[in-house]
């Protein structure tokens, strides 16, 4: 299944047209990542912005436990001061203080200036003190009530049945006789008779402000639409920081000992605390509202992917028509070629791979169209070399000479000198055929001129003096055959033999210098002026005295081509003076 997937998958790629691949591959690699990205950002958005959230609730909802903890500490730590006061105990077991009365209304002096002095409408409104009714002061109304109130309220009810030292309530709970708006919260507390602490004399009430504590518990709500509770232990309302029509919250089970809890529905994640009063505090965070901003989010990124394809649609297909046409153009003239017809495309301005491709391949259709042309020259000239060459071996004018030579002396019967000429002139053509090879030592190629300077010699009476100066370890050098013997005739021909006296030196010196061998052929002849080297140099002769023109253009041209561009033959002149003659090639290794 897999490997005829991927031989489908093959073929469509090897045969479907570069400009729709183009497209295809700008499309899935840039809409297949985004919508990825999208897909796994929006969940793991949702999921982040979550933890962050809850994460700011619950610092915030710390932050305001610890805050309202506080104020609930300081409001009890108020209830103690008046509860361990002995001066209202005293003056609520004294059974005479009724009978005096202006006794008594000092007492109610005295009660009213404590009772005012904890009153800081900060956190406490108001503090009541209820008496037996059998003080005058008893119905006062503003800090006094009739102890008998409290028998009828569940709240006191309550604080008498759990033994607590105090206890918060809400209006409801208080009685018929408290204000039933949610203006004020209240905290009773029971006062106990020093003797005997189970019975007690008078009871407390400290009215609290409603919004101070409700300006609080929204400092917990860093969630837009969440609400933060104070609930009783029967999970009933007692307080909320906005206005809600909730009377009950549908907490989850707990324990005397559940301090604080967190829990999550569909809809809402929650965060409870137990606050050291008998109430809690209760945070709802509607989830919502958190997941809003990562779908809108994800409704954006999804609006991206959208005029991402539809941007990248346009880009690639503008993009495969600009390098699909050029390309177009190029195999279209590689057809050409392929039949033969070498049409170079029009200059483009393009620097990029494509526009590289286009001038490389018009270089080689130039460089192909030159070396047709010099191929077809050079074909012309192969024959002509080939024959040029081998007279300039084997030199009919120098063995006509030779042999002429011989002639003379025989009829002078210079038998012995004509035994030296015969010897030299078949060593000298040994070298020169050299049983066919082209390529031979430096030290047979100097053995070879040696020979040809021995006949002239002979020839011209011994007025040629001619030196060797080559290091040794040059000798195995190779080099093309018949290289210095063409130079060497023009040196005598040219150079010794135009002179007055008809003599002269002629020297050959080698050396090699940073991998290249020098060999310098200097004559003290007449010299050349420039025009007679250019013609030397094209293989026109203008002498009458003879020679081979052609031969020094055959060295230059072997040179070359054996040992490459860095091969060289530079004539240097001076009329009246002399001339010299520089080879330069490379030096190589045995074998290469």
């Amino acid at each position: 299944m897999i490997f005829s997937f991927i031989q489908i998958f093959r073929k469509w790629l090897y045969n479907t047209k570069l400009r729709h691949k183009i497209m295809y591959s700008y499309l899935l690699l840039i809409m297949l990542p985004l919508g990825f990205y999208q897909f796994i950002a929006s969940e793991k958005m949702s999921e982040i912005i979550i933890n962050h959230v809850t994460y700011s609730a619950k610092q915030g909802f710390d932050q305001t436990y610890s805050f309202l903890n506080y104020r609930v500490q300081r409001i009890a730590e108020t209830t103690n001061i008046l509860v361990s006061n002995s001066t209202i105990s005293d003056i609520l077991m004294d059974k005479n203080v009724t009978q005096d009365i202006n006794r008594e209304l000092q007492d109610y002096s005295n009660l009213k200036k404590l009772l005012r002095s904890m009153q800081d409408s900060l956190d406490i409104l108001r503090v009541i003190l209820y008496v037996p009714s059998s003080f005058i002061f008893a119905n006062e109304t503003e800090n006094f009530l009739p102890l008998g109130e409290t028998s009828e309220s569940p709240c006191f009810d309550r604080l008498k049945e759990l033994h607590s030292k105090y206890l918060w309530c809400s209006a409801p709970e208080l009685g018929k006789h408290a204000s039933h708006d949610d203006s004020s919260l209240y905290v009773v507390r029971s006062i106990l008779d020093p003797n005997n602490y189970s019975l007690p004399i008078g009871q407390l009430r400290v009215d609290v402000q409603a919004e101070t504590i409700r300006s609080m518990l929204r400092k917990a709500n860093v969630v837009r639409n969440s609400t933060t509770f104070l609930v009783d232990q029967n999970h009933q309302i007692v307080l909320a920081s906005d206005q809600v029509h909730l009377t009950e919250m549908d907490l989850p089970e707990t324990t005397a000992d559940t301090v604080s809890t967190t829990w999550q529905t569909n809809n809402n994640y929650y965060l409870f605390r137990q606050l050291p009063s008998n109430w809690g505090m209760v945070t709802v965070i509607p989830l919502d509202e958190v997941v809003k901003q990562s779908h809108q989010l994800r409704n954006d990124l999804l609006v991206i992917l959208l005029i991402v394809s539809a941007t990248a649609y346009l880009l690639a297909y503008l993009f495969s028509f600009s390098v699909t046409r050029r390309i177009t153009q190029l195999t279209s003239r590689l057809r050409d070629v392929q039949k033969g017809n070498l049409i170079a495309l029009a200059q483009t301005q393009g620097k990029d791979e494509i526009g590289e491709l286009i001038q490389t391949y018009n270089y080689m259709i130039e460089q192909i169209s030159s070396m047709n042309k010099e191929q077809y020259r050079l074909g012309q000239e192969v024959k002509n070399a080939e024959l040029k060459a081998l007279q300039s071996q084997i030199n009919p004018h120098f063995l006509y000479n030779t042999l002429d030579l011989i002639n003379w002396m025989a009829d002078s019967g210079l038998n012995t000198d004509i035994k030296k000429v015969v010897k030299a002139l078949a060593r000298f053509y040994k070298v020169s055929l050299s049983n066919g090879k082209d390529i031979i030592t430096l030290r047979e190629e100097l053995q070879h001129v040696s020979f040809y300077v021995q006949i002239q010699n002979i020839r011209f009476e011994n007025k040629i003096d001619f030196q060797i100066d080559v290091p040794e370890e040059l000798l195995n050098h190779p080099i093309p055959k018949i290289t210095l013997q063409p130079l060497v005739e023009n040196a005598i021909l040219h150079g010794i033999l135009g002179r007055a006296q008809r003599e002269g030196t002629i020297t050959i010196h080698g050396m090699s210098v940073d991998g290249t061998i020098r060999l310098l052929i200097t004559d003290d002849g007449v010299g050349m002026s420039a025009n007679q080297i250019e013609d030397m140099l094209a293989g026109i002769s203008r002498s009458k005295i003879g020679g081979s023109s052609y031969g020094v253009k055959n060295v230059m041209e072997r040179i070359r081509h054996y040992f490459g561009a860095p091969a060289n033959l530079i004539f240097r002149s001076v009329p009246g003076t002399g001339t010299e003659v520089e080879i330069t090639f490379p030096r190589v290794e045995d074998g290469e």
